[in-house]
This record gives structure tokens, C-alpha cells and sequence, in this order.
């Protein structure tokens, strides 16, 4: 009777044993499970701190940044305008470049300034006068707004220019024509 009860007490204790263990193995897959949490969380909040870190330089730019102060931008829309109609009689069309604009920008200018082929040679293309205003935004960027009198050949003309300005070169270029719809004479 000693030797079953011993069994039994062998069985009980074994049954015991591994209860422990699988109520361990449990804790510790518990354990892991959180600890990959924490560092998923970690890992989240350093990648918002970074995002804050950036955008804090950023907002220190635009507290920086005087949009009021549009010297740099003029001075590239007025050398555009001063390239364009100072090398437009002595050229090709197809020669036209600019220092300060894309080539896109150039055939733009040259689409809706000069026209299509003139049968006269070579007119003249004088600029008259500009009325563009400039404006910039806090990145540095720039807007440059107004209308170009210009005589070409002997017609006199004018033309509504959108200029779009980064880092020193216009981008891009709308033309056209804006009406007064205001009521004003």
C-alpha cells in the first residue's frame, strides 16, 4: 500500500510540477508579448519626436523668414524680363534661353509674347512697361503678378503674367489676358 500511495504522491507531485512549469512557459510568452509592445510604443514615440524635431525647424524657418522681403524674387522676375525682351530682336525664336528660367517658362513667354512666325524679319520688341507685383511665401518661394506692355513690331500690347519663383529661377509661367471686372474705370 506504501508503494501505490508513494505512485500516487510520485504522480501528484510530477502533475504539480508541470503545472508550474506550464503556468512559467506562460508568464514568460506574456512577458515577451509586452515587452514587444513597450517597444513597438518606443519605437512610435521616436519616430513622433522626429516628426517634431522637424517640424519645430520648420516653424523656426517661418519665424525667420520675412515674407514682406521680395528683393530676391523681383530681381529674378526683372532679370526674365530684361533677358527676354533684351534678347528677343536678336534672335531665333528657338535661341531664346534664360539664366533664371526653364525652358518651358521661355517657350511659354515666347508663345504668348511674340506669337506665331512674324513674315516681316525681325520686328522690334521693346518693353514698354510692367506693372508686376511680388509677393513670398515662407519657404522663400515666390509669386510675381502683374502686366508686361510691350510693342512688337509696330503694335503695342500687353500680356498678364503669373511667375512662379524657387530658389532663384521661375518655374513656372501663366499668360493670358486678366479683365477689370470690378466696374472701375
Amino acid at each position: 500500500m506504501t508503494k501505490i500511495n508513494l505512485k500516487w504522491v510520485y504522480a501528484f507531485v510530477l502533475i504539480l510540477s508541470l503545472l508550474f512549469l506550464s503556468q512559467q512557459a506562460l508568464a514568460y510568452q506574456r512577458h515577451v508579448k509586452s515587452i514587444d509592445l513597450v517597444k513597438k510604443e518606443i519605437k512610435t514615440t521616436k519616430a513622433k519626436s522626429n516628426d517634431y524635431k522637424i517640424q519645430a525647424q520648420q516653424l523656426n524657418k517661418v519665424k525667420k523668414a520675412d515674407i514682406r522681403d521680395t528683393q530676391a524674387v523681383e530681381k529674378t522676375g526683372n532679370t526674365f524680363l530684361n533677358e527676354m525682351f533684351a534678347l528677343l530682336p536678336k534672335l531665333n525664336k528657338s535661341d531664346v534661353t534664360s539664366s533664371v528660367a526653364t525652358d518651358k517658362v521661355t517657350s511659354a513667354f515666347l508663345g504668348a509674347t511674340f506669337g506665331g512666325d512674324v513674315d516681316e524679319g525681325t520686328p522690334t520688341f521693346h518693353l514698354e512697361s510692367n506693372d508686376i507685383v511680388y509677393s513670398t511665401a515662407a519657404d522663400g518661394s515666390g509669386l510675381g503678378f502683374g502686366t508686361v506692355k510691350y510693342q512688337l513690331g509696330k503694335t503695342e500690347t500687353s500680356t498678364t503674367l503669373l511667375m512662379h519663383i524657387e530658389n532663384g529661377k521661375i518655374t513656372e509661367l501663366q499668360t493670358g489676358a486678366v479683365k477689370d471686372t470690378s466696374g472701375r474705370k
